[in-house]
């Protein structure tokens, strides 16, 4: 559905040679998503999570080094308290692989050598897209109840530990700069997740257009054996992880649910010149019957 073109890194090569005074740097590429090694080159870096609520607003920054070593910053803050919390976490990231015949890892297992009263977790790791110069990636934590994240949970200490419960998708995002030059659709209508605003004052709604309804799973999934987080990293395929820059009407409406939320699913309507008319809301749904699961937010870990 996209046509991809990156920008020359040529012309900003010769941009560079002529201004000596700027630093230039030619637009990033994906890795190889399809080698350990791209995977490597794809998770090394800082990456940021930021939540809020109606009384607290909580963040992690991720880092990462070549070796897959990790250290994690968690803050929170009170809107209803002078207060500030902050934790600083360090540990040590291995690859593993749902499917034991599958070519690359798709499991970050992380331990925590420095604190073993800490619980790391097993996370599924999923490349959603890239927006505004930023990459994202959504991890699942899978295995156990309680995980690193559970420090993200405001109810934290209830369920002992220290911490609480970690959200079901833990969204990542990654400063790189990378640009693409891909025209929005016109005259169309079609779903994608929405993954935010530009970071200028454009006023640009970043759209990743994506096949919905996703194929259906196998007959023989269970969420009770398999796990509920397997279904979650496929609610929706997603053939080229790159997002476009829509701009929107005037009187754009938003139907469905309030306002846009990141990294949910909506019908997308835009006009001739490839403006949003109209974003319809589009809640997950299972593809297939996996026997009687209730509740919005169900906790079924290996």
């Amino acid at each position: 559905m996209k046509k991809l073109i990156l920008k020359s890194a040529v012309l900003i090569l010769l941009l560079a040679a002529t201004v000596s005074t700027l630093s230039w740097a030619a637009p990033k590429t994906l890795p190889d998503m399809n080698t350990e090694a791209g995977i490597r080159e794809y998770l090394i870096g800082e990456w940021y999570f930021y939540n809020t609520s109606d009384r607290e607003y909580y963040s992690v920054r991720m880092t990462i080094d070549k070796d897959l070593g990790v250290r994690f910053d968690f803050t929170t803050s009170s809107r209803t308290k002078a207060t500030k919390t902050a934790d600083v976490i360090t540990g040590q990231f291995s690859f593993d692989r749902y499917d034991d015949k599958a070519p690359v890892p798709d499991i970050l297992q992380l331990e925590l050598p420095n604190d073993r009263s800490l619980v790391g977790g097993n996370f599924f790791f999923v490349p959603r897209t890239v927006f505004d110069g930023r990459r994202v990636m959504s991890l699942f934590p899978i295995g156990q109840d309680l995980d690193v994240f559970g420090l993200l949970d405001p109810s934290g200490y209830d369920v002992g530990f220290g911490w609480g419960y970690s959200p079901d998708e833990i969204i990542f995002i990654k400063e790189t700069g990378e640009e693409y030059d891909i025209a929005p659709l016109t005259n169309a209508e079609f779903y994608a997740v929405y993954w935010g605003r530009g970071k200028a004052d454009t006023g640009a709604v970043w759209l990743d257009d994506i096949t919905w309804p996703p194929a259906p799973l196998p007959d023989s999934f269970n969420p009770f054996y398999d796990g509920w987080y397997r279904f979650l990293t496929t609610r929706y395929e997603n053939e080229t992880p790159i997002s476009v820059a829509y701009a929107a009407t005037d009187g754009m409406r938003i139907e469905g649910g309030g306002d846009l939320r990141q990294g949910e699913a909506y019908l997308v309507k835009t006009n001739g010149r490839g403006e949003i008319i109209t974003m319809r809301h589009v809640p997950y749904a299972p593809p297939i019957t996996r026997g009687t699961v209730t509740g919005d937010r169900v906790r079924m870990r290996a």
